[in-house]
């Protein structure tokens, strides 16, 4: 057995996972302060621990050193930098512990559950995450590939915490907040949603010149709306890519999975 953790800017959520399927769930809320979201990580894992439990993978926000486990300058988790979160776990719980980005963890759990060899995806959350499997096997580069909502979309746009102009700007949940006034899942605006899948769509464009993977998967609670936006999305994707590339919705447990 396994227990994997996704760890979100919102949530977090941890499975006790058996011959690659979750038998047992739980979600949690982050929290606000350093004490408490180490607390609430360390407590689902307690929940679900049990001494058959192998190993223990666990997905953050980038930019950090998995392989160390040091958490670095995430917008999503500022109150951890600098903090040794693989440490901390292995001296709780005995037991090995593999870190890696939250969002590849959730595209390397789709191409498991599509059957993918190569696949490309975003996390549409608090933040916009992404994730690269190229041949079955998570690409990663020097430790923080896969960053793909930093990349620009329009280059003298808005300036974020990392990038000026980047797809985070315009379509993560704080973004969304920031220019309707709303949250997403408070948001009911048919233009805006077309406004949201128009920059997603240009987004995407990139990503198939870039990558021409077998399909794109978007995950992240705004990824719930995808019915909203998704028929501008693929217009806008029609207009700018001339590869057609399949993009859906993904499982809600496939960060944990992967």
């Amino acid at each position: 057995m396994k227990i994997g953790v996704d760890i979100g800017g919102t949530s977090i959520k941890a499975g006790l996972i058996r011959n690659g399927d979750i038998i047992e769930k739980i979600t949690v809320n982050t929290g606000n302060t350093k004490k408490n979201i180490i607390e609430n990580i360390l407590f689902v894992i307690e929940f679900l621990n049990n001494p058959q439990v192998k190993f223990i993978g666990v997905g953050v926000p980038g930019p950090t050193d998995y392989e160390k486990g040091i958490i670095g300058k995430t917008l999503n988790l500022l109150q951890l930098k600098g903090v040794n979160l693989k440490t901390i776990i292995k001296k709780k719980f005995r037991k090995k512990v593999v870190m890696q980005n939250d969002a590849s963890c959730f595209v390397l759990g789709e191409a498991l559950r599509l059957g993918k060899k190569n696949v490309v995806g975003l996390t549409l959350g608090t933040g916009i995450g992404g994730g690269i499997v190229i041949d079955g096997k998570l690409y990663v580069g020097n430790g923080n590939a896969g960053g793909l909502g930093h990349c620009t979309i329009k280059y003298d746009g808005h300036k974020d915490y990392f990038n000026q102009g980047a797809l985070e700007s315009y379509v993560s949940a704080k973004s969304i907040k920031r220019y309707y006034g709303k949250w997403p899942e408070d948001l009911k605006s048919k233009k805006a949603w077309n406004e949201i899948g128009e920059k997603i769509g240009a987004g995407i464009a990139n990503m198939i010149y870039t990558f021409h993977p077998d399909v794109i998967v978007l995950g992240g609670s705004i990824s719930k709306a995808f019915s909203k936006f998704k028929t501008r999305m693929n217009k806008e994707i029609k207009a700018r890519a001339v590869r057609k590339v399949p993009v859906v919705a993904g499982n809600i447990n496939s960060g944990i999975i992967g």
